[in-house]
């Protein structure tokens, strides 16, 4: 008795056989591949252990975060392919667009079941290959549509969806429905948990792509480490350890297969952005984070197919969220050469303003995988508290003129700093925390007096500013109005200056400005007819701020010190914000973390002292003051030499 091939196919049991397997026994590549043949794996080592977890009942969703030309497309359409075969399941693969959408469905699956003996012989029909669906005799069934069409493919459930360069335009159409991911998302929810399956990869673009979300949501993230030809150390491989090149990683430290940490290597050649090709193809190296050995292309390419995913956390074992993250340098093809990849970099360098601005973004998103972003200003907790001298806390330098406060307040209550300053700007940070009522910020203001160092003498605060922002309180008084009502009650005849403030929504001329007169709260109730809201140009006073935190750090005049005990609760908050170059060529201070409340009460305590403020700042404080001499503390120039500031230009 003879069967025919549906029949055959409708009693042959799966076989035990990974996709990654399935696809070095199954898969030929033969039209439009760059290497024709069977599929080998031995030029995408990486893409391994990520095919063979889209068959886990352990995972639901997978993310990866990839260069362009790597081997993406090929590898997912592996799992495609070994869902027909081995599990018949019902598919959807989402592209941006249409064009993408008929080139991928006809150029690379349907050639894959004709290019493959296996798939052809069993599988390929074309009366059942069309452009927007394929099905096969087995009952297995892949829809193909585009971003924009995912609401208009029919409400038939799926097990597997494919999102593929989700952060390609087309993904973000708006209309009336909701996104294209949550859309796709939904097809699978008649299915268990475990036995979905939602692939997400794409080249980024900037921190808020959805492949970069998309990341930083995941349960846990793996990278591939590599062994070093000399030390065998294994590490990732990455352009260089600077923060623009490392998103995901603090301090250019990585998590080793060991559990500890470990610093990241990077590209290395002679001559910089100005380097000749003749000094490019001898020198450019990969250069070890662990023993600095340099590495050329065989030897990397070597260390790649050796290779393994280490995760960046400790695993606890209930992941359903799996992220990958890859760049070209693991690229076993032509476009992974180290001196081909920095011969990209440097050429760039030679084209001039937007232009060479996007040609910087297409490398650092293209080859390095890793999100843009132009930073200006960027900070770490171990550069703030290399600002730290040693004065000690709640104590005033002998060279003090006088001491500012500024206050951020919260809902439920006040961040504060209190600075020491001498006639020339040169500050010190002396006390800092928060206070949870208005009493304590009374007596803080009012009633507190700092002893002077090496001296019977002690100060009080003599200028202080309070951000009158806010949103309404649970007993229904708006902060706002709260700050207000406070303020007439304050400050005037108590022995302090205070100045209620609000951030300026545009630079302004000066730094400072004061408001129109304020007549009444936002209830309607009458306010006195002297009150004003000084408007603060906050991104200028950020600026001025870590000026100070580098001359600082570098020992020089108009330094903005913190005491010896300044802690990481400070520093932080001070790491919140980050100053970035806009793609018009603009800059702003763009917030990164949730509290940067310290950040904002030094802000405040700057402008107050400030000499441009009302009526002039800590220059005009008295002539006794003048001839104190400003003691530079050493010990804030120990080490670790920085560069100024990128903005003073």
């Amino acid at each position: 008795m003879s069967f025919a091939v549906a029949e055959k196919q409708a009693f042959r049991p799966p076989e035990d056989i990974s996709v990654s397997e399935w696809a070095e026994k199954r898969r030929v590549l033969a039209r439009h591949a760059a290497i024709k043949g069977p599929y080998s794996l031995d030029f995408v080592p990486f893409f391994r252990p990520i095919m063979d977890l889209c068959n886990s009942w352990d995972v639901n969703e997978i993310v990866v975060q990839k260069p362009a030309q790597i081997g993406g497309t090929d590898a997912f359409s592996n799992v495609i392919g070994y869902y027909f075969d081995q599990e018949p399941s019902s598919m959807m693969m989402v592209l941006a667009d249409e064009d993408t959408a008929e080139y991928v469905s006809e150029q690379k699956i349907t050639a894959m079941f004709l290019d493959s003996p296996y798939l052809h012989e069993n599988y390929y029909n074309p009366n059942t290959f069309a452009k927007t669906e394929i099905k096969t005799s087995n009952g297995a069934y892949l829809s193909i549509g585009w971003a924009s069409s995912v609401s208009k493919m029919g409400t038939k459930p799926v097990r597997i969806v494919i999102f593929d360069e989700i952060n390609k335009p087309g993904y973000s159409v708006t209309t009336k429905e909701a996104s294209p991911l949550s859309l796709g998302r939904e097809r699978t929810n008649t299915y268990p948990e475990g036995y979905y399956k939602h692939i997400l990869l794409s080249t980024p673009t900037d921190e808020m792509g959805n492949i970069t979300i998309e990341l930083n949501s995941c349960d846990i993230i793996l990278d591939w480490h590599v062994p070093c030809p000399e030390c065998g150390a294994l590490q990732i491989l990455r352009w260089s350890a600077d923060p623009l090149y490392t998103n995901g990683f603090t301090d250019g430290l990585f998590r080793g297969d060991d559990g500890k940490m470990h610093k990241i290597g990077g590209v290395v050649w002679e001559g910089g952005r100005k380097a000749t090709k003749k000094q490019i193809q001898k020198t450019a190296r990969y250069q070890c984070g662990e023993c600095g050995a340099l590495w050329n292309d065989s030897q990397k390419n070597e260390a790649v197919r050796r290779g393994k995913m280490v995760p960046r956390t400790e695993p606890k074992g209930d992941e359903m969220k799996i992220g990958f993250h890859l760049n070209r340098l693991y690229s076993l093809f032509d476009g992974g050469r180290i001196t081909k990849i920095v011969n990209d970099w440097t050429r760039i360098f030679k084209l001039v303003g937007p232009t060479m601005q996007g040609a910087v973004q297409g490398f650092v998103n293209s080859t390095l995988a890793e999100p843009h972003k132009q930073v200006v200003i960027e900070t770490s907790e171990k550069k703030v508290l290399q600002a730290r001298c040693d004065l000690p806390p709640q104590t005033v330098p002998e060279a003090a003129a006088a001491l500012c406060c500024g206050i951020d307040r919260q809902k439920y209550g006040f961040y504060y700093v209190v600075r020491a300053f001498a006639r020339d700007y040169t500050s010190w940070l002396i006390h800092y925390g928060f206070l949870p009522t208005w009493t304590e910020v009374e007596n803080l203001l009012f009633e507190t007096r700092y002893p002077v160092q090496n001296s019977e003498k002690t100060m009080g605060i003599w200028r202080a500013a309070i951000d009158t922002g806010g949103s309404d309180q649970d007993e229904g008084v708006s902060m706002t109005e709260d700050t207000y009502w406070w303020l007439v009650e304050n400050s005037i005849g108590r022995g302090v200056s205070i100045w209620g403030t609000k951030g300026a929504s545009h630079p302004i001329p000066g730094r400072f400005k004061a408001g129109a007169q304020l007549r009444k709260t936002p209830s309607g109730k009458t306010l006195p007819h002297w009150f004003h809201v000084i408007l603060v140009d906050t991104a200028s006073m950020k600026d001025t701020y870590h000026y100070g935190l580098d001359q600082a750090i570098e020992g020089h005049q108009r330094a903005a010190f913190l005491h010896a005990e300044t802690g990481k609760d400070y520093a932080v908050q001070i790491m919140a914000e980050e100053k970035r170059r806009t793609k018009t060529g603009a800059f702003e201070w763009v917030r990164t973390k949730k509290d940067n409340h310290y950040l904002d009460a030094e802000t405040l305590c700057m402008s107050v002292a400030h000499p441009d403020w009302m009526g002039g700042g800590v220059n005009l404080i008295g002539e006794e003051k003048k001839k104190a001499k400003v003691n530079i503390n050493q010990k804030a120039k120990q080490s670790y030499p920085i560069a100024r500031s990128k903005w003073m230009g």
